[in-house]
């Protein structure tokens, strides 16, 4: 099998760079010319050391060396800060592209890939992978060049001057090279699993924020909660295990690599004695070697950044790099309100959970769909709504396959209430305005009559105007799903696909569901995917699923007379609600 290719993290960065290809060029350049110039006053110090010696300096001429020494810094200074602030634009904009490149990608994917995707792994892909490139780009990619430009041209001047003395100027650089060879031992995979460890830890935060209810209940703390438990550990253990494994070297590294002078002073003070080399040249070789090896341990120490950045790019390319759902643009004809499902498979990943279901739902009426848990009945009305595609066979609406109906026509078409619709953290008018933007707050308010909310929307205490809170959180669960009914009613589509639109109901609030619901389907197809066979006992088709495929279809009787699982299913349901309703008797 061959071998993926690699790709240079450096040049994913900027394929990201957009409007701002280009500009890190000057970065680089003014970078360069400043550590240039940063080198000067080491120069200017050996001239005069040497001058001085020699007894020959003036106090003009030390004026102007040492004048020159802080004219060079202060001019390092204003080009790395040009250098600087021109390189955190650039990466600002790269970061930009990239997040509204991941953004884009949602919409792009199949829905499923969404639904599937717990919402830490999307915070922790947009907020800190992406976060985490651009200390890299603002200061790694415009300072790694400059960091080595100035010292080879220090170390070309020490070997022009006195190729012994350049040799000296090397002499713990072999010492260095082991203690970097230590400290790189494993590096990767401990620095990989740091990575991994900080993603799932807050992939976990967000989970545990979101079920603090329920945590809160059970009374589960944050240390017996296992899932946030296990990955603050695993953090905490992946973060020392990773430094443990440089400290030690790292602090070989920082303590021997700039001792130069361990080489330089023996080598040149030997030479001198023996008339091999001037004064001035040995100064000038000991002040430049003390010099150039700064830059040049940023330089080292930089490069490990390519690590960090393909480390936090993999996840990112790898969301990018999901198939996309292949729709066209320009609208097409449809004849007529019908989905129809042929020889239908579908499988996540590997594991096939719809297996050849053909059917058609009856236009203008009522299709239902029910079966026992995970039987597949939520997979087929996801294929209708368009959040995935079949795996094989196909799936036609209004006599055209769905891969042929540009995604905003057919959303056009279907409104897809699931239990779980989610809810804006804005105005509850707003939130129902979602169906229609073009509404006016008349009709907003006549949608949520019907729907049976207006009137506990008219008891919150700004009414229509009351934000709905963090995924309508403010809110009950049937009050959040009749607003979702008020939207599907604004929105005015063909076909309603209800998807256990009632399951987490209280039997009050289904009630008024079930009223909302026979005002939002009058005169159009309707889909239900039901837990509760007594919501769906008046409907034109009834399909009856079991592990992958259709077992049985027909009306309510003839599933009675002619499907064993029905007949079953209908019998354990009236059974419940008889054992629910002595429960109440007999607690009264």
């Amino acid at each position: 099998m061959q071998k993926e290719k690699k790709q240079n993290p450096i040049a994913v960065l900027f394929s990201f760079a957009g409007e701002a290809k280009g500009r890190m060029s000057l970065s680089v350049f003014l970078a360069v010319i400043g550590e240039i110039f940063g080198m000067a006053p080491f120069f200017a110090v050996a001239v005069l050391a040497g001058r001085l010696y020699a007894g020959t300096a003036t106090r003009r001429e030390a004026a102007l060396l040492s004048g020159t020494a802080a004219v060079c810094m202060a001019l390092r200074a204003i080009l790395c800060w040009r250098s600087s602030l021109r390189s955190h634009g650039v990466a600002f904009t790269i970061l930009k592209n990239i997040r509204r490149a991941v953004a884009d990608k949602m919409r792009r994917v199949p829905m499923g890939v969404m639904l599937e995707t717990p919402t830490g792994y999307f915070k922790t892909l947009m907020v800190d992978n992406v976060g985490k490139l651009e200390d890299s780009i603002a200061h790694v990619v415009p300072e790694a060049p400059s960091q080595i430009v100035a010292p080879v041209f220090c170390i070309v001047l020490m070997f022009a001057m006195d190729w012994r003395m350049g040799l000296a100027s090397f002499v713990t650089f072999p010492i260095s090279i082991l203690f970097m060879m230590g400290m790189m031992r494993g590096y990767r995979e401990k620095m990989n699993r740091y990575l991994r460890a900080g993603n799932e830890m807050n992939a976990s935060l967000v989970e545990y924020v979101s079920g603090i209810q329920v945590i809160k209940a059970f009374g589960r703390t944050g240390a017996s909660y296992g899932k946030y438990s296990d990955s603050v550990n695993f953090f905490h253990d992946s973060t020392l295990d990773w430094w443990r494994q440089c400290w030690f070297w790292m602090a070989g590294v920082k303590a021997v690599l700039p001792s130069t002078l361990l080489g330089t002073l023996p080598v040149g003070a030997y030479l001198y004695m023996n008339g091999d080399i001037t004064l001035p040249v040995l100064i000038t070789c000991v002040i430049v070697s003390l010099g150039f090896i700064a830059p040049m341990m940023k330089f080292a120490f930089g490069t490990e950044q390519l690590t960090v950045i393909a480390a936090n790019l993999r996840p990112i390319q790898e969301f990018l790099a999901i198939p996309e759902q292949k729709r066209p643009e320009k609208p097409v004809t449809l004849s007529g309100s019908t989905f129809s499902f042929e020889n239908v498979s579908f499988a996540y990943d590997e594991k096939e959970v719809l297996h050849k279901v053909s059917f058609e739902t009856v236009p203008g009426a009522m299709t239902a769909i029910v079966g026992p848990s995970g039987s597949g009945k939520s997979t087929i009305a996801k294929l209708m709504a368009g959040f995935w595609d079949a795996t094989s066979g196909t799936v036609r609406y209004g006599g055209k396959d769905i891969r042929e109906i540009p995604p905003d026509q057919l959303m056009s078409e279907v409104s897809y209430v699931a239990q779980d619709n989610f809810l804006f953290d804005m105005s509850i008018r707003e939130n129902i305005r979602l169906g229609n933007k073009n509404a006016t707050d008349a009709e907003v308010e006549e949608a949520a009559k019907a729907a049976n909310c207006h009137d506990f929307i008219m008891n919150l205490e700004h009414g229509y105007d009351t934000l709905a809170g963090d995924a309508g959180d403010r809110l009950s669960g049937g009050e959040r799903q009749r607003i979702t009914i008020a939207r599907a009613m604004l929105k005015k589509a063909s076909v309603v696909i209800l998807d256990e639109a009632t399951a987490y109901a209280d039997p009050e609030s289904e009630s008024l569901i079930q009223q909302a619901i026979s005002k939002l389907v009058k005169g159009k197809t309707l889909v239900v995917v039901a837990h509760r066979l007594s919501t769906i006992r008046s409907a034109a088709q009834i399909l009856v699923v079991k592990d992958g495929e259709i077992v049985g279809r027909g009306t309510q009787e003839e599933l009675l007379q002619d499907c064993p699982l029905y007949e079953t299913m209908w019998n354990e349901h009236i059974g419940a609600a008889d054992r629910i309703e002595e429960g109440v008797k007999q607690y009264a």
